[in-house]
């Protein structure tokens, strides 16, 4: 366990850069526009991508990626899942952190704070443990 640090260290970038997203809301996010995908919002997806591969290869390990769920349409919609890094374990317990990483996509409203932003990631960290 722990050999995931330059994957965690991607998530927790972005969560340092999230920013409010509307006005009248309390959002938060990255925000980005789809023809103009930040680096740091790439490499999100590809050590998404990484670590799904890892559970395919691995299949009588726990699976790193879970809980995906899609909601809206392309155009105004989202999808998130969760990623789950386990650094120890302890007395019968895998520790680890618990990345909900969120992506929508959104139609331009009046609210928005970035008026040049069509989608935002969204990153929350939270401890994890669960039994071994």
């Amino acid at each position: 366990m722990g050999v995931f640090k330059e994957e965690a260290h991607v998530f927790e970038n972005i969560a340092k850069k999230q920013t409010r997203i509307f006005n009248d809301a309390a959002d938060y996010g990255y925000p980005y526009n789809t023809k103009d995908v930040p680096t740091e919002v790439t490499d999100v997806f590809d050590v998404i991508t990484d670590l799904k591969k890892l559970d395919f290869k691995f299949p009588y390990e726990k699976n790193l990626v879970r809980n995906r769920q899609t909601w809206g349409t392309p155009s105004n919609g989202g999808v998130s899942v969760d990623v789950i890094i386990f650094w120890e374990r302890d007395e019968g317990y895998d520790m680890g952190t618990k990345y909900t990483i969120t992506f929508n996509n959104i139609s331009h409203t009046p609210s928005l704070i970035d008026k040049s932003a069509n989608a935002f990631i969204s990153v929350d960290v939270e401890r994890y443990s669960e039994k071994s």
